[in-house]
């Protein structure tokens, strides 16, 4: 889809709700948003850090490059349609992805969606390219970059809103996808995938200061290796994906935790953060196990510029933890498995 089609359809199309204070109402019923971020960053390793980022000891002013548009429109209290296109870090400025794309219908407590929709595998998934929205620079890549950069799926999702009682609600949202395709490059390897089916459900309890998630995937695929020495392909295989997320907050201080379980990996993190007026220092210790292995430290201050433009300064330390480093993407040349990791980010939602 050229980048001119997708501009018009972004606008004539819809947001979801997470850029209230920032919106543009074109119509009564018609609106658009939009977000982005850019850092500086750079590592002390030469081995790249992050699928899809690549971060090296140069110093790197585009690897979080990130500007997507959204909009919404509204046809009835019932119907609606909504569009995102971001152009992610790995993108080029000329192939943005339509990150979702989909219509809902909605009657008293259920939403149903149909077309291309975001994977609700995460806390910070409905939100994921939005670093306005979370505290950190970026998610913690431990759990949310072990999925290579996978973010949608095509198919359909209905999601019940259940009362338990007058401060807490439990969310159901069981999702289905067809066949899809998707590419990741790590390295000078590239990975073509084929997605079979996907078949999930995502559940979710909420109050004023808490959230806890719990979802389960399932996806089929086969996926084609290419290499410089050749392609090779791999026969059709599945994979289950737990994941578990809890966010619990106490006046300033926030708690948030995210565990991933599948085959291929045990990963985790946990953050703090404590808010004072428009500063927030926050630290995140995570750990990853099984085929990647690697334990890591963070050390962060967000600052809000304004409501909708804020700045991250943090440093970053990951080691080994006895083995490989599930960070670094390739083999390091020099031996070094342990990398630190400073990033300025600035992000912004219009």
């Amino acid at each position: 889809m050229h980048i001119s089609t997708i501009c018009f359809i972004a606008t004539t199309l819809s947001l979801t709700t997470f850029t209230t204070n920032a919106r543009i109402n074109l119509t009564d019923d018609i609106s658009l948003s939009g977000f982005g971020s850019t850092s500086i960053t750079q590592s002390n390793n030469a081995t790249p850090l992050y699928v899809n980022r690549e971060i090296t000891d140069d110093i790197c002013y585009d690897c979080d490059t990130t500007l997507g548009l959204q909009g919404d429109i509204r046809f009835n209290d019932s119907f609606n349609a909504s569009i995102q296109v971001v152009k992610r870090p790995q993108d080029d400025w000329s192939s943005p992805e339509l990150e979702w794309a989909y219509v809902g219908y909605s009657v008293s407590d259920f939403n149903l969606k149909l077309g291309r929709l975001r994977l609700p595998l995460f806390l910070s998934s409905e939100y994921y390219y939005v670093g306005q929205a979370y505290t950190s620079a970026r998610p913690p890549q431990e759990v949310y970059n072990s999925i290579l950069g996978f973010t949608a799926y095509e198919g359909i999702s209905g999601t019940w809103d259940i009362e338990i009682n007058d401060e807490s609600y439990l969310t159901l949202t069981p999702y289905a996808g067809v066949e899809s395709d998707g590419s990741v490059d790590i390295g000078v390897i590239s990975y073509d995938f084929v997605i079979d089916n996907t078949l999930g459900l995502h559940s979710e309890i909420s109050g004023f200061d808490y959230r806890i998630m719990f979802n389960y995937a399932h996806f089929k695929y086969a996926v084609d290796v290419t290499t410089p020495l050749g392609s090779q392909h791999y026969a059709a295989d599945s994979i289950h994906i737990y994941t578990l997320g809890i966010e619990k907050s106490w006046e300033q201080l926030t708690l948030t935790t995210e565990v991933l379980i599948d085959k291929m990996h045990f990963n985790w993190y946990s953050s703090i953060g404590y808010n004072i007026d428009k500063f927030t220092p926050y630290v995140t210790y995570a750990e990853s196990h099984h085929t990647k292995k690697n334990n890591s430290l963070l050390l962060g201050l967000r600052y809000e510029l304004t409501t909708t433009v804020s700045l991250n300064a943090e440093w970053k330390y990951t080691d080994a933890n006895g083995g490989s480093n599930g960070e670094l993407i390739t083999a390091p040349t020099d031996d070094e498995t342990d990398a630190q990791l400073y990033t300025l980010m600035l992000n912004f939602i219009f």
